[in-house]
C-alpha cells in the first residue's frame, strides 16, 4: 500500500487565503486528486485538523466530494509531526510499500525528511509538489 501524509494548512489552504477552514480554492483539492488517482494512494491524515471533530469531519467530506478518503490519523504524541509518523509507520509497517509526507513544515526526523515533499506555506500544493510526490511514491520504501 502507497501511503499520502496529508497536512492540511499550507498544503491545501494557503496564507494567501487566511488558511481557511473552507479551502477557498479547489486547485489544492484537484492536485492531490491526481496524486491519489495515478499512485493508488491512501491518505493518512497528519495534520493538526485531526485532533479536532469538526475540522477533521469537514476534510473528510471534502474529500469524499473528489472521490477521496482518510484511512487513518497519526497518534497524537505531543512530539514532533516527524516522530509521529514514524510512530505510526511502525505500527503499519508491514503493509506499506512507499509513503509520502506532504507539508509545510519540516519538522521531519532523519527517516520521515527523506519522503517529505515540502510546499510553499504561500501557494499550498502545487504542480511541483505533485510531480515529487509522485515519483517518491513510485519508488520503494528506503
Amino acid at each position: 500500500m502507497k501511503v499520502i501524509f496529508l497536512d492540511v494548512d499550507g498544503v491545501l489552504n494557503s496564507s494567501q487565503d487566511g488558511f481557511t477552514i473552507k479551502l477557498g480554492t479547489n486547485k489544492h483539492l484537484e492536485l492531490l486528486k491526481q496524486i491519489v488517482d495515478k499512485t493508488d494512494a491512501k491518505i493518512v491524515l497528519s495534520s493538526s485538523w485531526r485532533i479536532n471533530n469538526k475540522t477533521k469531519s469537514f476534510i473528510e467530506n471534502k474529500l469524499n466530494d473528489y472521490g477521496m478518503s482518510i484511512i487513518s490519523s497519526i497518534p497524537d504524541l505531543g512530539s514532533s509531526r516527524g516522530e509521529e509518523i514514524k510512530s505510526w509507520l511502525r505500527e503499519t509497517i508491514d503493509f506499506i510499500d512507499s509513503f509520502v509526507i506532504l507539508d509545510d513544515d519540516s519538522d521531519m526526523d532523519e527517516y520521515t525528511r527523506a519522503r517529505l515533499v515540502q510546499t510553499n506555506r504561500d501557494m499550498g500544493l502545487q504542480e511541483t509538489d505533485v510531480i515529487k510526490a509522485i515519483n517518491i511514491l513510485c519508488e520503494p520504501r528506503g
